[in-house]
């Protein structure tokens, strides 16, 4: 399928992704030089997503799976996790659906991307997520691969692939605290599966320490502590992003390799939990680690558009240098949503619940993220935007994945028998 496919038609041919394209142009406004330079940078430069997802796409046989499931009466707890897994398949199994897939990936113009991949709940499954991915980078072989050390981004850049990363959501340490060697020795099995990323925690608090939605700032616990030394000596990176003030302060004390906040923002131009504070994104800054920003409307503020997110990159370059700031989308691209697909009304979804969203932090409606100036695929036109914004190329090429991938590599065990 993918041998001799034309992409580039399928780019201009598809709806949504340039339905987006002209919103961002509309936002930006650049020069035509400044446009035609920043498409150009963006092409050859290897560009990594600090934290996102890969495209998710509906077929119709994907509709009428979901709706048999609600048809006999299957909870709604019980569909959510079996509609994400099986809206992660849905492209392995449909040529339609995979090149629509596919095209949305070549449409972004990432080199690799640090793919958000379980919610770190259970052991059980954070590891059916994972394998979902493996299995995609198995079926697009010729498109896609499990990347597992920094530099198979440069792989991935000279084979025109895209080289993907595993995160979780959170440690696979889910509360039964026996032994702590048992419960660590778990962060060996994920690194194995490919996670190179990792949360320290969510929005609520758990056994490593508090995340930003709780009312009481506890920081990293002592088996917290515990954690970030063995997460340091295996080679995955510590990460904070969802995490509280002071826990993301004492990680950055803790950590003795460059850490990550890998998608958030700044709390200086956004007062939303999520976002960290000058303080964080310094103390992150100094071991080594960077602040990824995120392009989640509600959460940038501002104008909520392709601008918001520039702003957010202009605060922290000047707060902490270029070599310290990312882009972690946190969005996928989405086509939309199917015509047939039937929902569960008033359902109380675990993942609201799990994540802890207060009401006076729920987002104000926007479609920039899908569809708007901010989408996914929207990739090539935040360089483009960064052009605009006097950076130089070194610097842009830090920001759109030179630094994440210094990162991860500086994370990398040094006594491992590479061959």
């Amino acid at each position: 399928m993918t041998g001799n496919f034309d992409w580039e038609s399928a780019i201009a041919q598809n709806e949504t992704i340039q339905g987006a394209r002209q919103r961002a142009l509309k936002v930006l406004q650049p020069s035509e030089a400044d446009l035609q330079h920043g498409l150009e940078l963006h092409a050859d430069a290897v560009v990594c997503d600090s934290f996102g997802f890969l495209p998710n796409v509906w077929t119709d046989e994907l509709v009428e799976q979901m709706a048999e499931l609600h048809d006999r009466h299957v909870g709604a707890k019980e569909a959510h996790y079996r509609n994400i897994n099986l809206r992660s398949e849905a492209p392995l199994h449909n040529e339609a659906a995979a090149r629509e897939y596919l095209t949305a990936v070549k449409a972004a113009g990432i080199t690799a991307i640090v793919q958000t991949a379980a919610e770190g709940k259970t052991r059980e499954l954070d590891i059916k997520r994972m394998a979902v991915f493996h299995g995609v980078c198995q079926t697009f072989d010729g498109e896609m691969f499990m990347g597992a050390w920094a530099d198979h981004a440069q792989k991935a850049k000279a084979e025109g692939r895209t080289c993907v990363y595993l995160s979780v959501n959170g440690p696979p340490c889910p509360g039964a605290m026996h032994d702590a060697d048992e419960e660590l020795g778990w962060l060996q099995t994920w690194h194995h599966l490919g996670v190179r990323l990792m949360h320290m925690t969510y929005n609520r608090r758990n056994v490593v320490g508090d995340g930003c939605m709780e009312d009481r700032d506890g920081g990293i616990s002592v088996f917290g502590r515990e954690l970030i030394a063995e997460l340091n000596r295996i080679g995955i990176v510590v990460d904070t992003a969802h995490s509280g003030p002071q826990t993301t302060l004492d990680a950055a004390h803790l950590s003795q390799k460059p850490m990550v906040a890998s998608h958030s923002g700044c709390r200086a131009l956004s007062d939303h939990p999520r976002m960290k504070t000058d303080e964080a994104i310094r103390a992150i800054a100094d071991t080594g680690g960077l602040i990824g920003m995120c392009v989640i409307p509600g959460f940038l503020g501002r104008s909520t558009d392709l601008n918001a997110l520039l702003d957010h990159i202009d605060h922290a370059v000047q707060l902490v240098g270029p070599d310290h700031v990312a882009i972690g989308t946190d969005v996928c691209y989405v086509p939309g949503w199917p015509e047939g697909l039937k929902g569960y009304p008033g359902a109380r979804w675990s993942s609201q619940w799990w994540g802890a969203w207060k009401p006076e932090y729920k987002s104000a409606p926007s479609d920039e993220h899908q569809g708007g100036s901010l989408s996914w695929t929207n990739w090539p036109l935040y360089t483009v935007g960064l052009v605009s914004r006097g950076y130089s190329d070194d610097d842009i090429r830090k920001i759109i994945g030179g630094n994440i991938l210094r990162v991860i590599a500086a994370n990398e065990r040094e006594d491992l028998a590479r061959v």
